[in-house]
């Protein structure tokens, strides 16, 4: 059975998804590295934000090869969304108001809107 999300996708649209997830994630790690660092900033944990960023921009590169900037921005910052609300309640005890809830939802929209 074909696979949901791939399954009405060229293997070119495939392939950006994959690559703007990697993007993101590398991203998300970052993220989450620089929130543990503000509060023990070590040599070690700079190494690992610069490292994800790094990692997180070549995934980007390589996505922006296939598709047109304003639509991998978005890809990215959607799962980024998704990925960092995740981090931020599970790792770090975070809370969203009501507000940022409804925001995450409408960037997560954009993105569903942005590949429709």
């Amino acid at each position: 059975m074909p696979n949901f999300l791939t399954q009405h996708m060229p293997e070119a649209a495939t392939l950006t998804i994959i690559l703007s997830l990697g993007s993101a994630v590398a991203y998300t790690g970052s993220m989450a590295a620089m929130k543990v660092w503000t509060a023990s900033p070590s040599l070690t944990l700079a190494l690992i934000i610069a490292m994800a960023i790094a990692i997180g921009v070549v995934f980007e590169v390589q996505a922006l090869r296939a598709e047109r900037l304003g639509v991998i921005y978005v890809t990215i910052l959607g799962i980024e969304v998704v990925l960092i609300s995740f981090v931020s309640t599970v790792l770090f005890g975070e809370t969203f108001s009501m507000r940022e809830i409804i925001g995450c939802a409408l960037v997560i929209g954009g993105t569903a809107l942005a590949w429709a």
